[in-house]
């Protein structure tokens, strides 16, 4: 049997130091300390297996007087965050400050076929719905509140949120702000930031008296994501000062835009237009996530009978469509020089969520 499923309830009561209290509380939580490390599973794949529920494990580290914090699975298609927590717990490193790793969903990325399942079926994205409302008594919301109270009861100094992104890309950071610490942050992972002002109830949107920052550490089947969570992390858990005046090393792209397919509309992606679907963007539309676009990049096709069935709302809610696409005999080009970001070809991402995110650039 698994680890988690082995161990007893006296052995659960006494995990960390105030873990029965805590348990009492939030009975669905799963508390870990260092005892476990030594038992989790050698492949990640092993660990995933051994996790059911919201499962936290605390590590001790040598200044026990700061916890910083790390959320990862909140997807469960985005496993880089969790690749390199597993083999941080594997190790035998301690860590500079006591440091909280909360795996969050682990039975969507558990859920065949594994690793590539955003969210449970017929559910909510879960980093959707952290802005709630109490009302809320659904099982994904009640997940978000869970995971807020397990990031704010040890009043971290800093708290990082690990990712993939959508479709094949560079690695880059998300925040709501640009302050100097939470450029020191991205700084420990990746030099690029998107400042977003746009509200999708995120984890990263919440209020936790601590500088936060979401990594999105590239596609979720790039070995070189996966190098850079555990660079970052490793950076991240060892250093004795976070906080160190490397905000000068960020690039920072301000103002995204967000672009959907408007109501039932549906896309898919070729070297030709698709007569099935209302937009076709062209079949290596993913490798736009790598350059800034030019004005009159070729994007994909459009019947020119029809409205363009897209929307591009910017922060203040408006739709700024026609200022960033155009459509000319029914191909769809670039209107402004744009870098486009989390450009996707994964279909249920593109059509329930969002095709890509856009900031305007000179």
């Amino acid at each position: 049997m698994g680890l988690l499923l082995e161990i007893n309830t006296k052995k659960i009561l006494k995990e960390v130091v105030m873990g029965a209290k805590m348990n009492l509380l939030n009975p669905e939580v799963k508390y870990f300390d260092d005892d476990f490390r030594s038992q989790i599973e050698p492949t990640a794949l092993g660990f995933l297996r051994q996790l059911n529920g919201l499962t936290i494990f605390d590590l001790k580290g040598k200044d026990t007087s700061r916890t910083r914090v790390i959320t990862t699975l909140i997807h469960g298609n985005e496993p880089s965050g969790f690749i390199a927590s597993h083999l941080w717990l594997r190790s035998k490193s301690v860590p500079l400050t006591n440091i909280r790793i909360v795996i969050c969903n682990p039975e969507a990325a558990r859920t065949k076929p594994i690793f590539t399942n955003r969210y449970l079926a017929r559910s909510q994205d879960l980093n959707r719905v952290f802005s709630a409302a109490e009302s809320d008594t659904s099982e994904v919301a009640n997940r978000a509140r869970q995971i807020k109270r397990v990031v704010s009861e040890v009043s971290p100094e800093a708290i990082i949120d690990m990712h993939n992104t959508s479709g094949v890309s560079p690695a880059f950071g998300v925040a709501v702000n640009d302050s100097e610490q939470v450029l020191d942050l991205v700084s420990l992972f990746t030099n690029k930031l998107i400042l977003t002002g746009l509200s999708i109830g995120a984890i990263m949107e919440e209020s936790f008296n601590a500088p936060i920052a979401t990594i999105e550490c590239g596609g979720s089947n790039d070995i070189y994501s996966h190098q850079v969570a555990t660079d970052g992390l490793h950076e991240y858990f060892t250093r004795e000062n976070i906080f160190d005046q490397h905000a000068d090393r960020v690039q920072v792209h301000r103002h995204p835009i967000r672009v959907e397919l408007v109501g039932d509309a549906s896309v898919g992606f070729s070297h030709h237009s698709l007569p099935t679907t209302d937009i076709t963007l062209r079949a290596d539309i993913e490798q736009l996530n790598r350059q800034i676009t030019p004005a009159g990049e070729f994007i994909g096709w459009c019947s020119p009978e029809q409205a363009l069935p897209l929307k591009a709302i910017d922060e203040q809610g408006v739709d700024q469509i026609e200022q960033l696409l155009e459509l000319k005999n029914g191909c769809l080009f670039a209107k402004q020089n744009m870098h486009m970001f989390m450009i996707t070809t994964t279909l249920e991402i593109a059509t329930n969520d969002c095709l890509f995110y856009a900031t305007l650039e000179e």
